[in-house]
Parts: C-alpha cells; structure tokens; sequence
C-alpha cells in the first residue's frame, strides 16, 4: 500500500476527524494537521476501528504523549484497542524500542554503565547501520548515509523525554530500565502493568 496514492476514503475520513478533534486541546505541533487527513484516512478505515475508538485513541494518545501522533503509531493503537479492549496508562513501545531496552539490558548485564555506554552504543548503531549500505547498497553517497544517520538520531531524541519520563516515573514497556538508567530499584517497578 502507498499511502500517497490511496483513494480517500469517507469512513477513514471521519475517523481521521474523530481522532484528531480528541488533540485539539493540545499545542499545535502535537495536533494532526488537517493536510494529513486524506492520507491517513484509508489506513485507518482498514483497521476497521469505530469513530468512538478512534475518540478512545485520541484521549490516550494525548495524555500520554509529549510528541505528534505518527499514522503508523496510531494505527498499532488502534488495533491494540481492537485486540485488548483498551489501551495501556502509558505509551505503547514499538519493536524499535524494544529493541534499544534489550540493547540497554545487556550492556548493564556486561557491567557497563549507561553514563559510559552511551557513545560506544551510538557508534554501535552507526556501524550495524553503515554496514548494511556497504553490504546491500555501496553505491550509495556517504553524504545520504551521513544525513540519514543525523535524521535517526534526531527522531531518537524526538522521542527520549517522553520515554525518559515514563521509566523516571517507573511506567510503561520499557520501565525496567529504570534500575540502570536512574539507579531505580527494582522494587519500584511494580506500579503498572
């Protein structure tokens, strides 16, 4: 599916409209601008989710959320909603996430700590990442693959203080990290499921 050759669909549409009605209150970086309603609407309208769960998505997402709403985020909320019946009093971690909290886990297991790790981390991404292009792709310009890893890690810190809170405040997918990344005991984390 491309997204940008999608007919629009109505039913999608006012999905669209009943989600992002629920962030009006919300700054206007955090508000879907209205330019994205016709691409989001047939995404939505096949997750097959109600006006009134996309109401539910758009209450949660904004209580729960310093950043924009992204349509694939919102489409796992939807289907999580589907799935579950209701949604977590948190963030929803993605695989991506996931994945850095195992990273982080096995680095505190091998007895490094976060405030050292960090930057061997960072270049252990950048090199897994480069090396891919040298694999797959190694007629591809440095200068993209430098812009590309700049614009990873600055969506990694689009999103790092709200994640960062949440494990601060012992909550969400990734809160066991709080014992390595703020010296948390594990105690605390048994706040929420």
């Amino acid at each position: 599916m491309n997204i940008f050759e999608e007919p629009v669909s109505l039913k999608g549409f006012q999905l669209v409209k009943a989600f992002a009605a629920r962030l009006i209150h919300l700054p206007d970086e955090q508000q879907l601008q209205q330019k994205s309603f016709d691409i989001w609407s047939a995404p939505l309208a096949e997750t097959g989710a109600s006006e009134a769960q996309m109401e539910l998505v758009g209450d949660w997402f904004a209580s729960h959320h310093q950043t924009g709403p992204s349509l694939g985020y919102i489409i796992h909320a939807a289907k999580e909603l589907q799935l579950r019946g209701s949604l977590p009093p948190h963030r929803l971690a993605g695989q991506i996430e996931r994945d850095a909290m195992a990273i982080l886990l096995a680095a505190q297991q091998l007895g490094l700590s976060a405030d050292d790790s960090a930057q061997a981390i960072m270049l252990a991404g950048t090199l897994a990442h480069l090396s891919l292009y040298r694999r797959k792709h190694p007629n591809v310009d440095r200068g993209y693959l430098r812009l590309e890893v700049e614009g990873i890690a600055r969506m990694a810190d689009y999103t790092a203080d709200e994640i960062l809170d949440e494990i601060a405040g012992g909550k969400g997918d990734l809160k066991a990290l709080g014992v390595y990344l703020f010296n948390h005991s594990a105690d605390a984390h048994q706040v929420d499921t």
